[in-house]
């Protein structure tokens, strides 16, 4: 018997979180003191891939007050700290059914408790997402908990709903209180993400001056075939996903690819996803699983 829409694509996102959850063990069971951020995203990716999916966009790597969107460049030689605060944000899809997960390893003792109050909240967090219940109560528990704990949530990051190819798909799920115009719905699927910082941050992130995740605006063309080559080619491969330019070495030389990006974006036909960073320089840790809202409650995913 055939299943029904809902249940084959519910069990492309069960796949995608069970390759993204095995993916996510297996960078922290790893010890990547002293080691380059582009292995960290070589071997999670990798890993992605031999798990029968396809990284949702490139893993990020974002140390100490770096909040998101950090990934590897083309012979990035950034090392990890010996006393990093480490993100590593990764997600998977299957048939572009995206599951979006984080860890944070923290190689500081004195940031472990603020670690460790982050997935607290997230575990807090997750059990407020029910079919009917609004996005912005989720983030009064978040914001509450960070300040029963002594720290701040990040108020500009959020988590987000998922769409089939589309990571970021319109609803905001928040980290302090505001007016929600939705409320979650059954069998939708979404990332639920908090972040803290320390009471000296000031609880808001800013743009770095990183940018090396990119995605496709529109497949307009260029008249140039170069360029037009590289956009289907992104197309073929990523859809409406981030990327990296790294990904693209096998068929351009690293001053080809990252020509053309630059190109491209001023075209506004690619545009860039910027680093994103405490405006006051304090660490960050983060914790995310992606759900789905069942009739009974939320499913964790990852």
């Amino acid at each position: 018997m055939e299943l029904s829409l809902n249940a084959s694509i519910n069990q492309k996102y069960e796949a995608s979180g069970q390759i993204t959850r095995e993916t996510r063990k297996s960078v922290e069971s790893r010890d990547w003191r002293g080691r380059p951020y582009l292995e960290i995203c070589e071997f999670a990716e990798k890993e992605i891939r031999r798990r029968g999916g396809e990284p949702a966009f490139p893993v990020n790597v974002c140390a100490n007050e770096s909040a998101a969107h950090y990934t590897a460049e083309i012979d990035d030689k950034k090392i990890v700290d010996q006393n990093a605060i480490l993100k590593v944000d990764l997600g998977a899809h299957v048939d572009g059914y995206v599951t979006d997960t984080s860890v944070t390893l923290c190689y500081n003792d004195s940031l472990f408790d603020m670690t460790e109050a982050t997935k607290a909240a997230l575990n807090e967090a997750i059990k407020a997402v029910r079919l009917g219940e609004k996005p912005g109560d989720v983030g009064r528990i978040v914001e509450n908990y960070a300040t029963r704990r002594g720290y701040l949530p990040i108020e500009n990051l959020s988590g987000h709903s998922l769409e089939q190819y589309v990571v970021h798909a319109g609803v905001s799920i928040p980290n302090v209180w505001s007016i929600s115009n939705s409320s979650f719905k059954l069998d939708r699927v979404y990332a639920v993400e908090p972040f803290f910082t320390t009471r000296e941050g000031s609880g808001i992130v800013v743009e770095g001056k990183s940018r090396n995740i990119f995605g496709i605006v529109t497949r307009k063309r260029t008249k140039d075939a170069k360029l037009d080559g590289f956009l289907d080619l992104v197309w073929k491969t990523r859809r409406t996903l981030p990327f990296a330019a790294r990904w693209f070495t096998e068929y351009y030389s690293k001053q080809n690819i990252n020509d053309m990006i630059a190109n491209l974006m001023k075209m506004r036909l690619v545009h860039a996803y910027p680093e994103l960073i405490e405006s006051e320089g304090t660490p960050i840790a983060q914790a995310e699983h992606t759900i789905r809202v069942s009739a009974a409650g939320p499913i964790v995913l990852t």
